[in-house]
């Protein structure tokens, strides 16, 4: 029988979703309700934690210097994780019932079962994930700094200078930033590498 698997939207006590999402997995065993939930959706199971790769200013700093540095995965999504899941009762039980499971976007409560996530934006969703570790592989923009934001220069002539971004350029991996030289305000075009965020937002 073919099953009526669709995705949904669990949300999570942010911080909590890779708890849950092994939680998930071990109940599924234990309560014997595997064949409700699509083993083959993801590469990791039925479920699903969108991330992307992200770098601190400091491991940037390391990464700079030659030096080992550390890349940390970070949920796209906070407080949330995605399930292809048949919602059967048994099924709506023991997602309800795993520690740290808030609730389940689009269900009302009152024993109404929840809505799924369009096909569509799920499809979006994959897509921003990959764009995001195709953006981060390209090495390109790694700290995600945007228009307006305040950076601070960390090499060559204008090092410590500091100013807001006033144009950006990804493919190119630039920007052009405002700095004060002798009194009067000067646009300067410098390579993404070479600036970092300030606290200054």
């Amino acid at each position: 029988m073919d099953k009526n698997f669709k995705w949904y939207m669990i949300s999570t006590v942010r911080g909590k979703e890779e708890q849950v999402l092994e939680a998930l997995n071990n109940r599924i065993v234990a309560e014997k309700v595997a064949h409700c939930f699509d083993s083959e959706a993801t590469e990791f199971g039925a479920f699903k934690i969108f991330k992307k790769p992200t770098i601190t200013a400091k491991e940037m700093d390391k990464k700079r210097l030659g030096e080992a540095y550390k890349i940390k995965e970070v949920n796209i999504y906070p407080g949330y994780i995605f399930g292809r899941i048949d919602f059967t009762d048994e099924a709506w039980f023991v997602v309800r019932n795993t520690q740290f499971v808030t609730g389940i976007i689009g269900s009302s409560g009152k024993g109404a079962k929840p809505t799924p996530v369009e096909a569509r934006e799920i499809r979006k969703m994959f897509q921003k994930e990959k764009e995001a570790r195709d953006q981060f592989n390209s090495g390109k923009n790694l700290l995600h700094l945007q228009l307006n934001d305040i950076v601070e220069v960390v090499d060559g002539p204008y090092k410590g200078e500091k100013g807001p971004i006033v144009k950006l350029d990804i493919n190119y991996n630039n920007a052009t930033i405002i700095i004060e030289s002798f009194g009067k305000k000067t646009e300067v075009e410098l390579d993404l590498d070479n600036l970092k965020p300030t606290e200054e937002y």
